[in-house]
């Protein structure tokens, strides 16, 4: 740019010409320019040319070159005067231009060193060098040194002409309001996509997640609306390749990418042409913007003055008027904003664009979908965007949108394309900071970028470029700034930005104004405790911490500087036992101080300010990229060795690599971050975590302390059910209910509220009122959900009594409609068929309303997904913070759990393409070609335990070219999915069908975390893979897996729940029809009636009662095995007394094969035991009670009838007689004249509802009743009757003692035993450890059995081979740490421990069979066997198979079977 000259001044014939400050700062740092690899090693040299300066006279001419050669020196290379060519037209401007070219080649011609190895700069390289430069004087929007007064650049072409029409035309088309999906229709729908599925998981988090009530819950229409947008739109997307490009997008290919190389003069020009277009369209909307955000806030410092003193209801009038206008307002910043972002349309713009199509047409090529043939080759495409990042050096967007979202699969061939002619390390730098701190503009001194500079919020996103620099490819990354008002997301946003920078990093720079502020230390502290729990970072990010405007730079501050970051960062970790060292690397040269980049003083002069750019702080610059490459230099052993040789991080190895981790990176934390990165400081995790413990606490002591809800709940229903069993009214027993449990919760969460408030005021720091309510919201979760589960229980008891009291009520309807048709028909005999047709009538009635209360108890899937996600969230809440990976997981609502279908999202294909990674392609390579033979890499021969290994399974027919994709889905996964089976299982109890309490979902939460870690080292590790994402994507899905299988499991509980309520009742419908039609037909005769009669009874007696005495009898025996068996303890301690102590070398051999079947075996024992003792008094007591009762029945009929022979009587008679008996009986107890209660009591309570018929001969019908009974009983005996109901009630108790005393099935890794641990666990232990080789375990090389106890130290210190592979633990405890962690700490034996008296004489007179079954040398020692032998008892080879055949029907499976 020239400069206006000031006329010359004329002192007598002395001409003076000056150079005005701003151009002399220019001429000046063009003389002392000097860049790295650019132009020759003499210098630079200045050519100046006057414009518009064709009538200089000759002697102004000579005074400027004076003055230049004053200035400039040997720099000077001439000066040249040019007519203004505005205007000039033929041979007059052709003669002007071809005089400054000659005068250029001349320049160049001179310049020129022959010997010199760097080539002249070409015109790109000068405007780089200019850009670079200008940004020197340019920092944060401040006014440049140049003039600001000159005339602006204004290009005009016909190609800019033809651009800005294209664009023209598409605003008139759409308006501004939708212009970007005119000009970009594919990315537009890709960003709507993206914003829709954002809103879709907003709405289904908002409210109560997991409520069962509702409340809060999103609105199915809503989800539904969304989900028909989201289908539409997926739809419209295949259709986009079926048109053309739209017209701008298609002449930005047709003019900037139309040759095979791009033109750096075309992009700048199509880049101005984009920037006079949209500038003058940008400025209304940014000006609106500004005055809506000054009124917002405006009305927003009034508000809060309002508020201080709501006093009045005009006050409050006031409020609700401020914040409707602060809220309206609002609503027009978001219109503003989104004007601003449809007409921002920029060159970043077209190629997002163009990657949009490019995969949109991979994507759906995928599926047999083809593009139209006229759309640009993609290939070409790639090439070119490739030269566009590599040789124009011009940024590329890896974040972008909004919501922000990575790129496509575009970059990453893109990147790809570049490794490969590249084959060089790869280091990256990212810069964070706060907005406006300059953070792009220190990357383009540093490294020579291109990255945009403004003021406010230049970078969105974040960019990357890429350059050559000391042998390496250097990838440079500018990320968005920090505590933007702007941006979306606040805090998270932040966090987000922090953590995507040191993970995708080897060096962050952390560029900061001033002195380190609070906010910025904190969020630093936030992100270590995310990177924690999240361990994104494959490498240890270094951090520099880059201080700008620095006055002070003095080694001491340095020092104190870096002390007191250090010193903030070291506490916040051990707050949170957290590793500082070993998330990132901090060391004593971590910080670097800046001076200021410009200098400003007032010109004498002219009286204004004049600011320049400091010489000091081009040297401070040049000091720090020389400190970023000399520690770049030592950093390289990060990358130096292959991702083969496992020397460095494969993520950083190429850059496509590097890519598609960066891809994996930020879908980690766009989706898992936010629940980390959502505090603000290290004290608000503090303060949430101490929250959360009181809470947790308060709301345990108020449920399940002593004579806590729980308790008060349980006797609630147990004493509401026995009024239901004593034939209350169900309707005022269930009001009575309903109260009482509401005055319960009302109790107990006015108690435990009081409580909390008693500890919060007790805190010596307030803490804020929104926490407060949190927590609050959270105390009254556990009590709802008590309340809830109460409620449903005793729906459940409520719908039996009424089923029960319907059904008798039901029946006395029929005996009433029989009475009433008996009367109608004076006398004559009502047909079958009519009977029939009234019954079926009747039923079907009972049946609708039976079938409504069905309805209306049984949970849908919806309910049971609410009550699943209840339950695992709110323990997610209560342990987040004492368990690092229940931070990571998500509080998912459940219309997700419904949504997601576990066939999809558990697939194979699923699980390797989204969950899984090739961490080494060799041992990938080793253990596909091991599978392909059919072994595995576990088959060789153990080192330390006997028998084989089996091999993988083999998921069918593998290509031996196959790639890493299809071993991960087809041999991998498979095996992952194998191991984790039983952690992803969560099944129900046999007949439970509620939801399982909090403990037990804890303990499912916690084996699944355990498993899932434990997978990567122990499987995953040795045939070379890992979980993506650091393993939280794996871990959220398992989670979800886990929540499906127990919906599914209490959705199949609930199903067959009512299903028996349904069998119950058609069994009730044959019996009843059957009753109804005998009643009928019993008006016929007497005998019919005592048939009828005689068989209700019996159903009566003989079933009902029957049943209810057996359990009382059962129970007894139950009692006795639970005497002898109290606990899983002492279970596992009378299995070891009766096998080894006892000397029972067949019992020692099954005890050794499965002790969990051996302790079955001895429980079933124990159990028939008992029986054959309690059931051979107990059946003949029964068989006589049962048989007394009828006895009482018939007399009390012969009785009956003997009084009343030869009278007509009623059948209600005869249930009176029964009554006054009873009270006969009650009086003679009472009085002492009879011992017990009688059979009386009994009939008549028992008496059916049958018709009240008319007995024609009382004595006749009492003969026919006994006739009747005894035929009755002649059918089925009751010895036979009662032995039967005895063994059914049995094996019922059988089943649930067995499940009360067999404990934990776990067994110790080296020898086998039972973990004998009763309480509820997380790590086991047993009582009595054995030698390993009882399990198998030998000498590596000499295969001798291995004789040490289990808890000697020479055990813990054998090598140990791996379950699963062939890899060789050092030690018992590297073993168990990677294998069977439950079982650490391990014990273990100061001395040298071999063995005891038992197990050596155990061990001697079964080592036969045991040496031959595990392929192990005898090598026992003489003594012993001198010792212990006993020849006559001694087992032989092949005492296993036997013992094998003892403990099948015990279940017993076993383990060579398949050989």
């Amino acid at each position: 740019p020239a400069p206006h000259h000031p006329p010359p001044h004329h002192v007598g014939s002395t001409l003076r010409i000056t150079v005005r400050p701003d151009l002399l700062a220019v001429l000046r740092m063009a003389v002392d320019a000097r860049l790295h690899g650019m132009g020759p090693p003499r210098g630079a040299r200045v050519l100046a040319l006057l414009r518009d300066a064709g009538d200089l006279s000759p002697q102004l001419l000579a005074g400027v070159r004076t003055c230049l050669e004053t200035v400039l020196g040997p720099a000077f290379a001439g000066v040249c005067a040019l007519d203004r060519l505005s205007g000039l037209t033929g041979t007059r401007r052709q003669r002007a231009l071809v005089g400054v070219r000659n005068q250029i080649k001349k320049e160049f011609a001179a310049f020129r060193d022959p010997s010199a190895k760097c080539e002249l700069p070409c015109a790109e390289t000068l405007q780089r060098a200019f850009n670079h430069f200008y940004d020197r004087m340019t920092i944060a929007n401040e006014r440049p040194v140049l003039p600001a007064g000159g005339a602006e650049f204004s290009p005009h072409s016909h190609q800019g002409a033809s651009l800005v029409a294209l664009l023209d035309e598409a605003e008139a088309r759409s308006g501004l309001a939708s212009l970007r999906s005119i000009v970009f229709p594919v990315s537009e729908a890709a960003a709507k996509l993206a914003q829709l599925r954002a809103q879709e998981r907003r709405l289904l988090e908002d409210g109560h997640l997991g409520s069962p009530s509702g409340d809060g819950a999103p609105d199915d229409a809503q989800v539904a609306h969304l989900a028909r947008q989201l289908r539409e739109l997926e739809k419209d997307r295949r259709s986009f390749l079926a048109r053309p490009l739209s017209a701008p997008v298609a002449f930005f290919v047709d003019a900037v990418l139309a040759e095979e190389q791009l033109s750096y003069a075309k992009v700048a020009e199509f880049g101005q042409y984009l920037t006079a277009w949209r500038s003058p369209r940008l400025a209304p909307f940014l000006d609106r913007k500004r005055q809506l955000l000054d009124e917002r806030l405006r009305l927003g410092q009034d508000h809060q003055g309002e508020q201080a003193n709501p006093d009045s209801d005009e006050k409050c009038r006031r409020l609700a008027d401020l914040e409707a206008q602060i809220a309206e307002i609002g609503h027009h910043v978001g219109h503003a904003e989104e004007a601003l972002e449809q007409a921002n349309i920029t060159i970043d713009a077209f190629w997002e664009e163009i990657a949009a199509v490019s995969d949109l047409s991979s994507e759906l090529q995928a599926v047999g979908v083809r593009p139209l043939a006229e759309l640009p080759d993609p290939s070409r495409l790639k090439r070119l965007y490739g030269d566009w990042v590599w040789r124009l050096n011009c940024p590329m967007q890896l974040l972008f949108g909004s919501p922000l979202r990575s790129a496509g699969q575009f970059l990453v061939e893109v990147l790809r394309d570049l490794g490969a002619h590249r084959c060089s390390d790869l280091y990256v730098i990212s810069v964070i900071g706060i907005q406006s701190s300059a953070k792009s503009t220190l990357l383009n001194y540093l490294f020579g970028c291109g990255f945009a500079t403004s003021a406010g919020r230049c970078t969105r996103g974040l960019y990357c470029s890429l350059l050559r620099s000391h042998g390496r490819t250097l990838l440079v990354m500018d990320t968005e700034g920090l505590m933007s008002l702007e941006a979306e997301g606040g805090d998270v946003f932040d966090g987000q930005m922090a953590l995507m920078a040191m993970a995708c990093s080897h060096l962050v720079l952390i560029n900061h104004k001033g002195e380190l502020s609070r906010q910025l230390q904190d969020l630093l502290e936030v992100c270590l405790f995310a990177m924690q729990h999240l361990k994104v970072c494959r490498i240890q990010p270094k951090l520099l911490f880059v201080l700008r405007d620095q006055h002070d730079r003095s080694d001491g501050v340095h020092g104190d500087a870096l002390r007191l970051m250090r010193k903030h960062l070291a506490e916040a970790s051990n707050h949170l036992n957290l590793r500082l060292d070993e998330l990132i690397s901090l060391d004593a040269g971590s910080v670097f101080l800046l001076p200021s980049a410009f200098a400003s003083d007032l010109d004498p002069n002219t009286g204004r300010e004049v600011r320049w750019s400091t010489e000091l702080f081009a040297q401070e610059m040049l000091r720090l990229r020389r400190k970023i490459f000399g520690e770049g230099e030592g950093v390289a052993g990060l990358i130096a060795g292959s991702p083969t040789d496992g020397k460095g991080a494969p993520e950083f190895s190429t850059l496509p690599d590097w890519c598609l981790h960066a891809m994996s990176v930020w879908r980690v934390l766009d989706r898992y971050g936010p629940n980390l990165l959502h505090y603000k400081t290290i004290q608000e995790i503090e303060v949430q975590k101490e929250l959360e413990d009181l809470v947790k606490q308060l709301s345990g002591q108020a449920i399940n302390g002593e004579k806590g809800l729980a308790e008060d709940t349980k006797c609630l229903l147990a004493t509401c059910t026995q009024r239901l069993g004593d034939s209350e009214p169900s309707e005022q027993v269930d009001a009575e209910f309903r109260s009482s449990l509401q005055d319960l919760l009302d109790r107990c969460m006015e108690q435990t509220l009081a409580e909390l408030q008693r500890c919060l005021q007790a805190r010596r720091s307030k803490i804020p009122e929104a926490r407060q309510e949190e927590a609050k919201r959270k105390l009254r979760m556990p009590v709802e959900y008590q309340g809830d589960l109460a409620r449903y229980t005793w729906t459940l008891c409520l719908s039996e009594a009424v089923d029960r009291d319907q059904l008798r009520a039901l029946k006395i309807h029929f005996k009433k409609t029989i009475e009433e048709l008996w009367q109608s028909h004076s006398g004559q005999s009502l047909p079958e068929a009519q009977a029939r047709q009234i019954f079926t009538a009747e039923w079907d009635a009972f049946e609708n309303q039976c079938r409504e209360r069905f309805e209306r108890t049984t949970k849908s899937k919806r309910h049971l997904a609410e009550e699943v996600c209840l339950v695992f969230n709110h323990v997610l809440r209560q342990h987040r913070h004492e368990e690092q990976q229940m931070h990571i997981l998500e509080l998912l609502p459940a219309a997700t759990l419904l949504s997601e279908e576990p066939a999809a999202f558990w697939s194979d294909a699923h699980l390797a393409r989204d969950f899984l990674e090739v961490h080494s392609p060799q041992k990938v390579a080793e253990y596909a070609a091991a599978a392909a033979l059919g072994g595995s890499a576990g088959a060789l021969d153990s080192t330390s335990r006997g028998g084989g290994r089996a091999p993988p399974p083999r998921q069918g027919r593998l290509s031996t070219h196959g790639g890493s994709a299809e071993v991960l889905e087809k041999l991998v996964t498979p095996e992952v999915k194998r191991h984790l089976a039983g952690a992803v299982s969560f099944e129900l109890a046999d007949s439970a069908s509620q939801m399982p309490s909090g403990d037990a979902v804890l303990e499912a939460m916690r084996r699944l975390n355990e498993a899932v870690q434990h997978e990567e080292s122990r499987f995953l590790a040795q045939v070379g893979v890992r979980y993506k994402g650091g393993g939280v994507p794996f871990l959220n899905a398992a989670h979800l897996r886990l929540r499906h299988s127990l919906l599914s499991s209490l959705a199949v509980a609930e199903a067959k729940r009512t299903q028996h309520q349904w069998q119950v009742l058609q069994s009730h419908r044959q019996a009843t029809e059957e009753e109804f039609i005998s009643m009928v037909r019993g008006r016929t005769s007497d005998a019919s009636h005592a048939k009828t009669l005689a068989s209700s009874f019996y159903d009566a007696l003989a079933r009902e009662w029957l049943d209810e005495t057996l359990v009382a009898v059962a129970a007894d025996i139950r009692t006795q095995c639970l005497a002898d068996m109290p606990d899983a303890s002492g279970a596992a301690e009378r299995a070891y007394q009766q096998s080894f102590i006892e000397r029972n070398w067949e019992d020692v051999l099954e005890y050794i094969l499965d002790v969990n079947a051996y302790l079955h075996k001895i429980f079933s024992s124990l159990f028939e035991e008992r029986k054959v003792s309690v059931t051979r008094v107990q059946r003949p007591r029964l068989v006589a009670l049962l048989g007394g009762h009828f006895d009482s029945l018939t007399g009390a009929a012969q009785g009956w009838g003997n009084q009343l022979s030869g009278r007509r009587s009623k059948l209600s008679e005869f249930h009176a007689t029964l009554r006054s008996l009873a009270a006969e009986s009650k009086s003679n107890v009472a009085a002492g004249k009879a011992a017990g209660p009688c059979s009386y009591d009994l009939l008549s309570e028992r008496f059916p509802v049958v018709a009240d018929f008319t007995i024609e001969d009382p004595l006749r019908f009492a003969q026919e009743l006994r006739l009747r009974v005894a035929a009755l009983l002649g059918e089925k005996q009751v010895e036979v009757l009662v032995a039967e109901r005895l063994e059914a009630a049995l094996q019922k108790q059988e089943a649930q003692v067995w499940a009360l005393i067999r404990g934990c099935s776990a067994m110790c890794p080296c020898c086998g035993s039972k973990c004998d641990r009763i309480d509820k666990h997380t790590v086991h232990r047993c009582g009595h450890h054995l030698l390993p080789a009882f399990n198998g375990w030998r000498v590596a090389g000499t295969c001798e059995a291995t004789l040490d106890s289990c808890k000697s130290s020479k055990n813990h210190e054998a090598p140990k081979r791996s379950d699963f592979s062939d890899h060789l633990f050092p030690n018992l405890e590297e073993y168990l740490r990677a294998e069977h962690p439950e079982w650490l700490p391990f014990p273990k034996e100061d001395r040298e421990l071999l063995a005891d008296s038992v197990l050596k004489a155990a061990w001697v007179n079964c080592r036969e069979p045991l040496c031959y079954r595990y392929d192990m040398v005898d090598c026992t020692p003489q003594e012993w066997i001198e010792a212990y032998e006993e020849p006559h008892r001694k087992l032989s080879a092949d005492a296993f198979d036997e013992a094998e055949r003892r403990l099948v029907q015990y279940g017993y499976v076993p383990e060579f079977e398949d050989q």
